[in-house]
């Protein structure tokens, strides 16, 4: 996706970005770039509206195929064939590339591993209480799936992290490169503009169209049904449910009110005025907000320090900056500062230097064997030392071996503190060992995970709404036939839910929402910021620069 220097510099911010809490996609199509263009290109010359509508008209007419309105039948069939999963469809555009090293592929791979282990986490957090939060205790918690690692397949807050560390090392790889090439600065500030000019529609225009689904459900009594039990029975559930959305008694017209407001608070409110909000839509999207604000923030540094030597920034500065948030407790914005870390070290790693070469005598065949078996030894510890810290408790981690040493370190703050800054160190270490580790990397492309990459902004966004209606009714159907100390077989109910039901809706609604709604919302940002764009006379780009005509 991104190898050589001179390969396209969209390609990279695409695999970084197709996440969760960013969302870009695979680049525009030949017909969007042509309209694009189009449509831009008459807007700016002030050639009038009547030459824009022609455009306009023109385009439409053959993108939509106007036969398909003439044909009833047909036109239902394309309509049946969006809801077709992509992986399902005969006419599937599905496609994956294979590990090159040096590409970053991989980064949407772990994407989507981590949002699928958020899912995870909140259809089990409902009914497991505080089982699921104790490590790995041979007397009191001697449950396997508690063991540092395994308890990863089921804990959300970690893959949080590392969603945030991703976030910074996609925003910022292609600024980056056109750090490393001379007379790019002309090229390299456009490009942070428009990343900060799209970056608010970009997370914030699938989140309204999530707001909105949710309270037509809402309007609709897709909630009431648990809502009405859990009034009568707060601990119908012993784990942790979330709240609801108020219920306009003025009807459908009267909930979309309520929607207005919400989403004002979660897109206004939260980000920009910094006014407290408690996420009453769908609690999962606080990350959303978080994500722009430590976004802009890192914008902002990296243009503070584009024109430094790069010894000097990624050596001193970013570490400084690093260093100086921890120590003020400050746990967010560090991920995004040592996601940038991680792109300036691949972008200067020679990927060749990865593979084996015949170059040379024997003796310097040997040494450099030796180093890459070192290397490899090295950040594979690493990696494994990522994932034990990322496996710190939610609970009693002062208690357990091995945990108890790291709560002393950080005395005496309090265990939420240590929590967090163990999780958000793991994060980072894990990122940055797989740099260095091609065959890791190379198992995070299988499709498999690149899939679950490209509908992982999307998966993040299905997966509540599905839980809190489908998955809680199926599951407490499923306990009523059994008494509450059958801690067994009430197991069994939950995986059987969430194997059979909630797991095949989510993911169906996922990508069906992918291709409908995410998709669309990024061409558009494209699309509008084309329309907007300076266009100077006289003024030409050329080899990254601005220079007069």
């Amino acid at each position: 996706m991104a190898g050589p220097e001179d390969s396209s510099p969209s390609r990279l911010e695409v695999a970084g970005r197709r996440y969760s809490q960013d969302i870009l996609l695979d680049s525009d199509s030949d017909l969007d770039t042509q309209l694009t263009e189009k449509l831009s290109t008459s807007l700016l010359s002030g050639n009038g509206t009547s030459q824009w509508a022609e455009v306009t008209y023109n385009e439409v007419r053959n993108r939509i195929r106007v036969p398909y309105f003439s044909n009833p039948t047909r036109l239902i069939k394309s309509a049946l064939y969006l809801l077709v999963p992509s992986y399902l469809a005969s006419h599937t555009n599905l496609e994956f590339k294979r590990y090159k090293p040096g590409s970053t592929e991989w980064l949407d791979g772990l994407r989507g591993i981590a949002a699928f282990f958020v899912f995870v986490y909140h259809h089990v957090v409902a009914y497991t209480g505080e089982e699921h939060d104790y490590a790995w205790d041979p007397k009191r918690h001697p449950n396997l799936i508690h063991l540092p690692i395994l308890r990863l397949f089921y804990s959300g807050t970690p893959m949080v992290k590392i969603f945030f560390v991703i976030s910074g090392f996609a925003l910022t790889y292609k600024p980056v490169r056109l750090m490393r090439k001379s007379g790019s600065q002309g090229t390299l500030m456009k490009t942070l503009a428009s990343s900060i000019f799209r970056r608010y529609q970009r997370l914030f225009l699938p989140c309204a169209a999530v707001f909105f689904m949710i309270h037509c459900w809402r309007a609709w009594g897709a909630f009431d049904w648990f809502e009405v039990r859990h009034l009568k029975d707060p601990k119908i559930l012993p784990g942790d449910i979330e709240k609801y959305p108020a219920k306009s008694p003025d009807g459908f017209f009267g909930q979309m009110g309520v929607m207005a407001a919400e989403f004002w608070l979660f897109a206004i409110g939260s980000p920009v005025l910094h006014a407290k909000y408690d996420f009453d839509t769908d609690k999962h999207m606080w990350t959303i907000p978080t994500e722009y604000v430590q976004s802009m923030a890192l914008f902002l540094l990296v243009a503070m320090v584009a024109h430094l030597r790069r010894g000097f920034r990624v050596y001193f500065v970013i570490p400084a900056c690093y260093l100086f948030w921890i120590y003020y407790k400050k746990y967010d914005y560090p991920l995004f500062v040592c996601g940038y870390f991680c792109a300036e070290i691949h972008a200067a790693m020679d990927t060749q230097s990865l593979l084996p070469t015949s170059n040379g005598d024997s003796t310097q065949k040997y040494a450099r064997s030796f180093r890459k078996t070192a290397k490899t030894i090295f950040f594979s510890f690493m990696f494994f030392i990522g994932l034990w810290l990322l496996s710190f408790p939610t609970c009693d981690g002062d208690k357990t071996w091995g945990y108890v040493t790291l709560c002393q370190i950080m005395n005496p703050n309090g265990y939420f503190i240590k929590r967090v800054a163990y999780h958000s160190f793991g994060a980072c270490i894990l990122v940055w060992s797989l740099l260095y580790l091609p065959r890791i990397q190379a198992y995070l492309t299988l499709p498999l995970f690149q899939y679950l990459g490209r509908i992982s902004f999307s998966l993040y966004l299905m997966h509540g709404m599905v839980i809190r209606t489908l998955g809680h009714r199926l599951v407490l159907e499923g306990w009523s036939h059994y008494e509450p100390d059958a801690y067994g077989r009430r197991m069994v109910i939950i995986v059987m839910v969430f194997l059979f039901a909630v797991l095949p809706v989510v993911m169906w609604m996922s990508d069906v929402f992918w291709r409908l709604v995410e998709a669309p919302c990024t061409n558009f940002v494209r699309w509008s910021e084309q329309l907007v764009v300076t266009k100077e006379e006289g003024v030409k780009e050329q080899s990254g620069q601005i220079k007069a005509a």
